[in-house]
C-alpha cells in the first residue's frame, strides 16, 4: 500500500518548519522562543506594519510542517489569533503593536482557554476611576512560551471588549501542568486586577468581526494540524507493521491489519479533501464559513480519534510509550478534538442553528399537508 501523503501546503515555509521539527523532535523542552526567533509571528502582520503580509495558507505551511513531526508549538495562538485580534483596534493603536509583534519586541499571547473559541471569554470588566478592573478565571491557557503581555477578551457593559494587559499585572498562574499532547498548560485567576484605560483596545463591531476572523482561523489551522498529524501517524504505523514480526512473518502480511490501515488511509485522504474545501471557502469569503468549519471539525475529529485508537492498538505495548513518535501523534490527534470546541460542542451549535434554516416556509407547504 502507498504511504505517500503529499503536503497540502508545500513550499519554503513547510520545508523550514519540517526541518526544524525533525531537528528538535526528541528535545523535551525547546530553549528560547523559537516561534518568534524564526519570524513566524510576522506571517499575518501586514507589510505596512512591518510584517510579511502573508495569508492563512502561508501559516498553514508552518503548522503542517510542525505537526508532521509531532512538535508542539503554539503557532496558531501566537501567529494567527494574536495579530487578527489586534487588528480590531484603531489603526493608530494597532499599528505599533503589530509592528512590535512582527519584530518580536513583545511576546503577546491570548489569555484564553484552548478548548474555547476566542469569542467565548469568561472574564468580566468593570470601569474604575483609574481605568478598569478585571475579574474571572481562565483554565487551560497555553503557557508553552513566555509572555510579556496577555490579550484578554472580557465582558464590559454587556458586550465583549479586548484588553492588552501586562503579564506582571496578571501575575503567576494558579496552576501549571502538562497537557495530554505535551503542551504547557496553565490556569489563571484574576481577582480585581486593575488596568489603565489605555489597556482597552477595541469594542463593538470591529471587535466582533476580529473575534469571528480569529475563531475561523483557529478552527481552520487546527484542521490542518490534525490532518498532518494523522497522515504522519499512518506512515509510522505502516512502517511499524512492515518491520515488526510475529510468528515468523511481518505484521503487514496479516489481512485484518492491512484492511484496518486501508480504512485509515482512505479516511485520511477524505479528511484532507475537507481541509482543502474549507480553505477554498475561507479564501473566497463564502457565506456560512463558520458552519463549513464546524462540519469539517465534526467529521475530521471523529476520523482522527479512530485513527489514533487504531494506531495505538496496532503498535501493541509500544503504543503506550511516549518514546514512540506514533504514540505522541496519537495523543495529539485525541487532544486536537478538544481544541476550539470538541465534537459535541460543534454538534450542539449546528443543531441549535438548524431549525432556523431548515424550517419550511408556508409558501412551500403543500395543500392538505399536515401542519
Amino acid at each position: 500500500m502507498s504511504t505517500h501523503f503529499s503536503p497540502l501546503f508545500p513550499g519554503m515555509l513547510f520545508d523550514a518548519a519540517d526541518r526544524f521539527a525533525q531537528d528538535h523532535v526528541h528535545t523535551p523542552t525547546l530553549p528560547g522562543d523559537p516561534v518568534r526567533e524564526l519570524g513566524w509571528t510576522a506571517t499575518l502582520v501586514p507589510e505596512s506594519d512591518g510584517g510579511v503580509g502573508g495569508t492563512l495558507a502561508d501559516l498553514a505551511s508552518v503548522v503542517e510542517g510542525l505537526a508532521a513531526q509531532g512538535l508542539q508549538l503554539p503557532v496558531i495562538e501566537t501567529c494567527a489569533v494574536v495579530p487578527l485580534l489586534l487588528r480590531a483596534a484603531p489603526t493608530e493603536v494597532a499599528g505599533p503593536w503589530l509592528q512590535a509583534v512582527a519584530e518580536s519586541e513583545v511576546q503577546i499571547a491570548p489569555l484564553a482557554a484552548l478548548s474555547a473559541l476566542p469569542e467565548d471569554g469568561t472574564l468580566r470588566a468593570v470601569r474604575s476611576e483609574s481605568g478598569f478592573v478585571l475579574d474571572g478565571r481562565v483554565d487551560g491557557v497555553d503557557a508553552t512560551l513566555p509572555a510579556s503581555h496577555w490579550l484578554a477578551v472580557a465582558t464590559l457593559d454587556g458586550a465583549p471588549a479586548l484588553f492588552l494587559v501586562d503579564a506582571e499585572r496578571v501575575g503567576a498562574p494558579a496552576a501549571r501542568y502538562r497537557t495530554m499532547e505535551g503542551r504547557q498548560g496553565a490556569d489563571f485567576r484574576l481577582d480585581g486586577v486593575s488596568v489603565p484605560a489605555t489597556a482597552l483596545l477595541a469594542q463593538g463591531e470591529p471587535l466582533r468581526a476580529a473575534l469571528a476572523a480569529a475563531g475561523d482561523a483557529a478552527l481552520l489551522l487546527t484542521l490542518v494540524d490534525t490532518v498532518a498529524a494523522q497522515a504522519a501517524l499512518i506512515r509510522h504505523t505502516i512502517t511499524h507493521l512492515q518491520e515488526r514480526r510475529q510468528f515468523g512473518v511481518a505484521l503487514a502480511t496479516f489481512q485484518v491489519l492491512r484492511h484496518r490501515v486501508a480504512d485509515m488511509y482512505v479516511k485520511a485522504q477524505c479528511a484532507q479533501g475537507l481541509v482543502v474545501h474549507a480553505f477554498q471557502a475561507q479564501e473566497s469569503a463564502a457565506p456560512q464559513l463558520r458552519r463549513t468549519l464546524q462540519l469539517a471539525k465534526l467529521s475530521i475529529a471523529e476520523t482522527a480519534r479512530a485513527a489514533a485508537e487504531a494506531a495505538i492498538q496496532m503498535h501493541g505495548g509500544m503504543g503506550l510509550s511516549e518514546e514512540v513518535l506514533a504514540t505522541r501523534l496519537a495523543q495529539r490527534l485525541i487532544a486536537s478534538e478538544f481544541r476550539y470546541g470538541d465534537r459535541l460542542t460543534q454538534l450542539a451549535v449546528l443543531l441549535h442553528a438548524a431549525p432556523a434554516s431548515s424550517t419550511p416556509s408556508s409558501a412551500n407547504t403543500l395543500p392538505g399537508s399536515a401542519r
